[in-house]
Order: C-alpha cells, then sequence, then structure tokens
C-alpha cells in the first residue's frame, strides 16, 4: 500500500490491511450462527464517512438492526466518540515547530487554496493540536459537504428502538495507536495528502466504488496494488491487533444476545480479519444479499 491510499483510507476505514487473502462472498452485512448462538447476531462493514449522494443503507440493513437487541460499534456511541476531540491536543509545544518552514509555507497555501483557511486561522486553531487533527480536515474535505456516517445512522436507529450501545474499545484505544506513530511519520502523512490532494481525490472515488460493490476480493486487490509503505510497519496496530481483541468481546455480546456489530469494513477480509477469525472459533458466517 502506497502512502497516498493509506491517507486516503485512514478516515474512511481507520485501515485496511495488505495481506494474503482468499476469495470471500460479496457482501457487507454477514449472518452470524451456530455455536452457543441462540439468535442470529450480524457483522456489518462500514466506511466511517461518504458523501451524501453515495450513502447506501437498505431497509433490509434496518431490519436486521432491529431484530436485534444490542448494537455494537468500534466505540461505542456519538458521546463516547466525541470524547476524541480532547485527545487530539499535544500534551506540549506547538505543532508547527514539527513543520519544516517549506512544509509550513506549502501547508498554509494548500489550506487557503482549497479552503480559505489564511495562516493566521490555522496557527490558532491547530498550534495545540496533533498532526492527526489537520489530517482528518484535509481527508474530510475529499468526501464533500456534510458526509454520511454509518456509525451516526445506527446510533439513532438503535435509540429510535430502544436498543442498549456498546463499543469494542475506547477513544482512548483508538488514539493510542496515531500517538504511538512518531511526530516525523505523521508529519509526512499530512504533507503526502497535501502533495497528492489530486490523485487522493481520485483513489478516494476508487475507494468508495468497491466499498459500494460490497466486493472483498474488489476491496482487498484496492489495497494491494503496489509496494508497501514503511508506515505500514504500524500495520499490527492499526488492524490485527485489534481484530484479535475484538474476537473474545464479540463472543461474549452474541452469546448473551443477538448482536449487530458494525466496524470499518477494512477490518472483515483476510486471513486475519473479524469474518476468518470468527470463523476459526466455531461460528457460521454467512453473506446477507
Amino acid at each position: 500500500m502506497n502512502l497516498i491510499k493509506l491517507t486516503t483510507i485512514l478516515l474512511a476505514f481507520f485501515t485496511f490491511t495488505a495481506q494474503e487473502s482468499k476469495a470471500q462472498e460479496s457482501s457487507l452485512l454477514w449472518e452470524i450462527t451456530g455455536k452457543k448462538v441462540k439468535s442470529p447476531s450480524y457483522l456489518m462493514g462500514t466506511m466511517h464517512l461518504i458523501p451524501k449522494d453515495k450513502f447506501y443503507f437498505p431497509e433490509a440493513w434496518k431490519e436486521k438492526l432491529v431484530s436485534t437487541d444490542l448494537l455494537v460499534m468500534e466505540i461505542g456511541g456519538i458521546s463516547e466518540q466525541m470524547s476524541v476531540a480532547s485527545l487530539l491536543f499535544l500534551k506540549e509545544g506547538n505543532l508547527f515547530d514539527h513543520f519544516s518552514q517549506p512544509q509550513k509555507d506549502t501547508l498554509f497555501q494548500f489550506l487557503s487554496a482549497e479552503m480559505d483557511y489564511d495562516s493566521t486561522t490555522v496557527k490558532k486553531q491547530f498550534g495545540r493540536m496533533k498532526p492527526f487533527a489537520l489530517l482528518q480536515i484535509i481527508t474530510q474535505s475529499q468526501f464533500g459537504e456534510a458526509p454520511e456516517s454509518y456509525e451516526l445512522t445506527l446510533e439513532l436507529l438503535a435509540k429510535e428502538h430502544k436498543m442498549e450501545i456498546a463499543g469494542l474499545e475506547t477513544a482512548e484505544q483508538q488514539m493510542a495507536i496515531f500517538d504511538d506513530m512518531t511526530i516525523s511519520d505523521q508529519v509526512e502523512m499530512v504533507m503526502a495528502s497535501v502533495r497528492t490532494s489530486d490523485q487522493s481525490a481520485t483513489e478516494t472515488n476508487r475507494l468508495i466504488e468497491a466499498f459500494l460493490s460490497q466486493d472483498m476480493d474488489k476491496l482487498y486487490e484496492f489495497m494491494t496494488e503496489g509496494e508497501d509503505s514503511g508506515l505500514m510497519s504500524y500495520e499490527d496496530e492499526l488492524l490485527t491487533n485489534r481484530n484479535i481483541a475484538w474476537i473474545p468481546k464479540i463472543k461474549k455480546f452474541i452469546k448473551k444476545q443477538p448482536t449487530f456489530i458494525a466496524v470499518g469494513a477494512g477490518h472483515l477480509g483476510g486471513p486475519q480479519g473479524v469474518i476468518e477469525l470468527l470463523r476459526k472459533e466455531g461460528y457460521t458466517l454467512t453473506p446477507v444479499k
């Protein structure tokens, strides 16, 4: 996976993997049965952001959601997700101390031309924040104005039907992944998103098309084109370790009650994806058309 793709998808799917994968049936929604599951549970792959005109949420998905008692997402509920904001601030120093003068010049020019941010505003609003905050702003702009959120849609439906909501991890655990990255790697991700903004927009469109096709193989092929960048040394922290850590929690949830689990679609496929990990535990996962 090259750096352009990594910066394009960090917010869309959190991450994908660049590992070998056997063929997967085409679906973003999977029924979980077997073992000690008394009533079917469901596993859904999402994009955390998607343009409003590309948002796809069929009535059948809603029906499966409300047939369960518990909604489980990566982190539980918007109130928990909002706590991420407080984790975006640096403990000390100024963000722009980590950028060279040429990098700052390029960054300020880009933000002014593309988002109408002047350098004074950027310094004031982002000076105390981590590089990921800038990356978030730049990446989100590729999904258009007011992009849709699958997580928010699911949460609103769950609340409407008086369902409980839980998380597989906390906001602190998610942000710790990025805190473990070096500042120089984070700065390079920001600058890569600026240098390749036109190409990133094209990659974003391809990613959305792959997602809407609901084809695991197509998603995998998209992600494994080209050579890996050094940043994929974080693959275990971004993906594999999280998938493995989720399985015991998922097992407890679905044993206790019918559960609807929604995580970034990049976590589903591959030999260390949630689908295969659950199958190895003895569960039957069937694509829902």
